[in-house]
Order: C-alpha cells, then sequence, then structure tokens
C-alpha cells in the first residue's frame, strides 16, 4: 500500500510502527512491508526515527520473537 504522506497517513504509520515494536506478532511482517515498500517517500528525519527505535529496541532485547528481530533488522540497513 502507498502512503499519501500529505495526510494522517505518516502518523497512522509511526502509531503502528510504535505498536508493534517490541511485539511478537505476525503485524511485524505487515508494518515492515510497509515501510519498505514507502521508504523513498520518507523524510530522511522519518527513517532515521525508524531507525533509532529499532536499534534501541534491539539494544535492549525488547523486539519480540528472534524471527521479529530479524524482520526489524531488515529496516536498520536500508539507505
Amino acid at each position: 500500500m502507498k502512503i499519501d504522506f500529505n495526510n494522517c497517513e505518516r502518523d497512522i504509520l509511526i502509531y503502528a510502527f510504535r505498536y508493534t515494536l517490541g511485539r511478537a506478532t505476525y503485524s511485524v511482517s505487515t508494518v515492515v512491508d510497509l515501510l519498505h515498500h514507502n521508504w523513498g517517500n520518507l523524510s530522511s528525519a522519518d527513517k532515521e526515527l525508524y531507525k533509532r527505535e529499532i536499534k534501541e529496541a534491539i539494544d535492549m532485547e525488547q523486539y519480540g520473537m528472534q524471527m521479529d528481530k530479524n524482520t526489524w533488522e531488515t529496516i536498520l540497513y536500508k539507505e
């Protein structure tokens, strides 16, 4: 799904991301897929926000299950 970053959908993606980060749930793959699909439309500040919060969650071992960690890490390597 492409997100229109001129309205509240940007905020909703951030809310979904923060809700999902740290949980062991299938929704991790949904949120990560949305991030990958829309990465080119994100501001530099938003990209850094996602990467910083993912790194913090991994450092604190609050990323859900190991497979969730692996999924989140795919965002850390995006440019």
